[in-house]
């Protein structure tokens, strides 16, 4: 009879540990503690036992019965926890207010480039990020031997077809030309990628803003007006520019954009090295190669391309310092625009 009442104990202790509201705690109660539970049941067999043996029995059962009602108080503590911790709140309090979102500097500057070149009748045009590397090189009249083809320089995509992040957004452009024919005003903003150490000036992300426009006539003349109106009208000022030689694959003649610096007004600074100008961008006259990549011919048609990165002109504008905090993902950086 000792080990009846044991293995009762046992048992319902361990149906009470499964039980997780109080309806299964009450349905507990009656099926062990209750009139008809399984405790009364195993009382009444005492009567049939011999009577030296009822008294310390009946002490035993007792004692069982006195310890379960205990665990089910307990249990029923801690299920009326979550219960108390809600009742304590007051549904009068003030709520806390979500944060609000801010656009990014990066945003805001690129919608106003675009809203500027809208305005001279620009069509803005996108692509894909990753891009074959006879779109962003062969194309482009960047050959095999070139350094920016270079495993240091470019990042490549495993594939059976040579993939790159784009370095540039020169494919769009490319892209775009096989359903349209000139006359073309083009812009092809977008993350490009570069394999190179991030500083305050350089990241291995940025955002590039690249032109074309291809027309009959078309004169380097027409690219430094277009450059020169632009950087006029983002700064709300007079810019003076001026054409730096330089060589690009993809143009012939190429050169620099060096503006006057925005900070000094010409004068001279840290910021500018004390020159009073600031590189800005690459610029020059669409080479033959790439017209006749396009399916143009380079005798009737002629063209110029220029490119931006937006995160210098974004530091610029708002006189960030450091290019890593556009990155940084800090919404306080982004409130202050």
């Amino acid at each position: 009879m000792d080990q009846a009442f044991r293995k009762l104990e046992a048992s319902a202790r361990q149906t009470l540990a499964s039980i997780n509201d109080r309806a299964g705690l009450e349905s507990w109660r009656q099926r062990w503690l209750g009139r008809k539970g399984e405790l009364t049941k195993l009382l009444n067999q005492l009567s049939r036992l011999p009577a030296s043996e009822r008294p310390r029995l009946g002490q035993l059962a007792n004692g069982i019965k006195n310890h379960l009602h205990d665990l089910a108080s307990q249990r029923a503590q801690g299920l009326n926890r979550p219960m108390e911790r809600v009742a304590s709140l007051s549904a009068t309090l003030p709520g806390r207010r979500p944060r609000s979102g801010h656009l990014h500097p990066l945003t805001l500057i690129t919608r106003r480039l675009v809203e500027i070149f809208r305005s001279m009748g620009f069509e803005t045009v996108t692509g894909p990020e990753v891009e074959s590397a006879e779109l962003n090189f062969d194309q482009l009249n960047i050959p095999p031997d070139h350094p920016a083809r270079d495993l240091w320089d470019t990042f490549y995509i495993k594939s059976a077809k040579p993939l790159v992040l784009r370095t540039h957004t020169s494919p769009v452009q490319l892209r775009a030309l096989q359903t349209r024919r000139p006359p073309v005003r083009l812009i092809a903003p977008g993350r490009v990628f570069r394999h190179e150490a991030t500083d305050a000036s350089h990241e291995a992300t940025l955002t590039q803003l690249e032109g074309l426009v291809i027309d009959e006539d078309v004169r380097l003349t027409d690219l430094f007006g277009t450059v020169n109106d632009f950087l006029s009208a983002l700064f709300e000022r007079p810019i003076t520019t001026k054409h730096r030689p330089s060589f690009f694959p993809f143009v012939e003649p190429g050169g620099e954009i060096v503006m006057g610096c925005t900070i000094c007004g010409g004068r001279g600074c840290s910021v500018c090295g004390l020159t009073g100008f600031l590189e800005m961008g690459g610029q020059g006259m669409v080479h033959p190669t790439v017209l006749k990549n396009m399916g143009l011919d380079s005798r009737k048609y002629s063209g110029f391309a220029f490119g931006f990165g937006i995160e210098r002109l974004m530091m610029l504008y708002y006189r960030i310092p450091d290019i890593r905090l556009t990155l940084s993902g800090d919404l306080r950086f982004s409130q202050q625009f």
